[in-house]
């Protein structure tokens, strides 16, 4: 399979996001991390774009516990689960920062910026910054962007009277194999 070729899965999971309509819900997902003590997180991020075949985008902030986590241990699992569907996937690749970060600050509307300019993510909460104390037209450097490299994919069809299951590995050509479920 050619880079530019889109695996499978993706194809699957676009017939599942366009079940699912114009809920924002529907671009909820899942990111798991390792923390310091080796134990694991989950928190519902939201996903982004595709870069490529097979690379997920998503945002957060640096001041973050999970960008402490990724620094140390990039090995991160998503899983983006859809009700209408029923279906699951479960996505296992390795994070990195994205550096060049501009083009997608530029792209969020004025009312999504202005949650970068928030206290510290999990601290006790102190009264929200006025509009007038920053300028959303500038960066601020807690505003990172994560690529999901994914190197492999499941999906479990929660199919009546059974349920399918399916397996693709970037390292097989994303060739697909059917598992039970």
């Amino acid at each position: 399979m050619e880079n530019n070729d889109i695996p499978q899965w993706r194809e699957l999971l676009k017939s599942a996001i366009k079940r699912e309509g114009n809920i924002p819900s529907s671009r909820w997902v899942q990111l798991a991390t390792t923390n310091l003590n080796n134990e694991p997180r989950v928190r519902t991020v939201v996903f982004r774009e595709w870069i490529g075949s097979n690379s997920m985008i998503i945002f957060t902030d640096g001041r973050s516990q999970k960008t402490k986590e990724i620094t140390i241990n990039n090995n991160v699992e998503i899983l983006w689960l859809f009700l209408r569907s029923k279906s699951q996937f479960r996505f296992r690749g390795k994070a990195e920062f994205i550096e060049n970060n501009n083009n997608y600050w530029k792209k969020l509307s004025n009312k999504s910026k202005e949650q970068w300019y928030w206290p510290h993510p999990g601290r006790k909460l102190e009264r929200r910054c006025s509009k007038h104390m920053f300028n959303i037209s500038n960066k601020p450097s807690n505003f990172l962007v994560i690529r999901v490299n994914i190197e492999s994919t499941e999906l479990l069809e929660l199919t009546v009277p059974n349920h399918k299951r399916y397996s693709w590995e970037k390292n097989q050509n994303w060739s697909q194999i059917e598992l039970n479920p």
